[in-house]
């Protein structure tokens, strides 16, 4: 493969760098203290593109290559010192963003990319549990179908963007089914009787990356809100993990190159 920059790629790149350094670190001190999230800077950056880079051109987003996105979310890195921010943004791209792309109906990419890739919207997903992390299965909030829809119970920790979300991608089990087929995924919008943010989470880093805990009591969700078929959560969340994975330490290469340049300065 060719991994030299075009020209356009290399303008853009600067432009991502610019921009950065301009319309993203004002503040920044008082809202690393606070652990404030900032809604200013997140439209922002809907606003250069950045929300929408990865999702295709026909469902509304930039539809830019892999090489070219992870190239600007580089450039955000190296120019932008709040990580947190930059954080959040990874997050609901990888998580929630490409999800839709791959696994979401037509009904529910046209509700909520639109919103997601104008900064409108705040998503993320929900899969961590206090007694389950990597070891997925182990998960204890569960799922009965109900009606012409499905009852949601459980709490999930650790949740990125949860305190500000519009919209989480929530990961839940059948108890009945055998486990390869026991996952799946549901898109539950703030306000949905029984969907709660019990708390933020205070942290030493990426604070300004608001963390939470997400609580579902008895909450309803239609069956259209239920992403893929019913057993496909272990697919959805494996495919968003290899896209995060291999593109949010794009970022972390920025701030490395940022910093090394500073110290040998």
């Amino acid at each position: 493969m060719d991994f030299s920059l075009s020209a356009a790629q290399e303008e853009l790149k600067e432009a991502a760098v610019a921009f950065a350094r301009k319309e993203l670190d004002q503040g920044l001190a008082e809202r690393e203290e606070a652990g404030a999230f900032s809604p200013e800077a997140w439209r922002a950056c809907a606003k250069f593109g950045i929300q929408g880079l990865p999702v295709p051109a026909e469902l509304g987003g930039e539809g830019a290559d892999i090489l070219t996105t992870v190239l600007v979310m580089e450039a955000l890195g190296y120019g932008c010192h709040d990580n947190g921010l930059i954080f959040s943004l990874n997050a609901q791209m990888w998580s929630l963003e490409l999800p839709l792309v791959k696994f979401g109906s037509p009904a529910q990419q046209q509700a909520y990319l639109p919103g997601l890739i104008s900064g409108d919207l705040i998503g993320v997903h929900a899969m961590t549990e206090s007694g389950s992390g990597s070891d997925a299965y182990a998960m204890r909030t569960r799922f009965e179908r109900r009606g012409g829809g499905y009852v949601l119970n459980g709490t999930k920790l650790y949740i990125t963007n949860a305190p500000v979300s519009d919209v989480v991608l929530v990961f839940a089990v059948d108890p009945a089914k055998p486990k390869v087929a026991a996952i799946s995924a549901f898109l539950v919008e703030q306000g949905t009787p029984g969907f709660t943010v019990t708390r933020g989470l205070d942290k030493m880093g990426l604070r300004t990356s608001p963390m939470g805990e997400v609580v579902l009591d008895d909450c309803y969700v239609p069956a259209g809100h239920r992403m893929g078929r019913e057993g496909a959560g272990m697919a959805i969340f494996n495919s968003a993990m290899t896209w995060e994975r291999s593109c949010i330490l794009a970022s972390a290469l920025g701030v490395m190159q940022r910093q090394l340049e500073a110290c040998t300065a």
